[in-house]
């Protein structure tokens, strides 16, 4: 299902094939997860754009400072640092680091527990 969105996006030209190719690469890391399915069409969605926008040298949005400190304070937050810099390494890809913030946002919602049958 994941990967169907990302070629649905590649296939409109709203990515190209190597953003698409790196994204879906997470999704196979992230598979082992087994995280919420919306949660993770949400983060890899993202991903996907974020990725588009980098390669493409179109500005990037910045994450409000009030709201990154309450990232950072979250019980999740040292987990999803260490998941966006493994996705890095991983596909041979380095994110500014305004777009890595809301990413880690991102990783840290995917990470909580408890709300997903909700």
């Amino acid at each position: 299902m994941l990967k169907e969105r990302i070629e649905i996006l590649r296939s409109a030209n709203v990515i190209n094939d190597d953003v698409a190719e790196k994204v879906n690469k997470v999704i196979d890391h992230l598979e082992n997860f087994q995280f919420d399915q919306s949660k993770m069409e949400m983060f890899t969605t993202h991903l996907a754009m974020a990725t588009q926008r980098i390669v493409k040298n179109e500005e990037v949005e910045q994450l409000d400072d009030e709201i990154w400190k309450q990232i950072v304070l979250d019980e999740d937050f040292e987990q999803a640092k260490s998941l966006m810099d493994t996705m890095e390494k991983e596909i041979s890809f380095s994110y500014p680091e305004s777009e890595k913030k809301f990413l880690i946002m991102h990783l840290c919602n995917l990470l909580k527990k408890g709300n997903e049958d909700a």
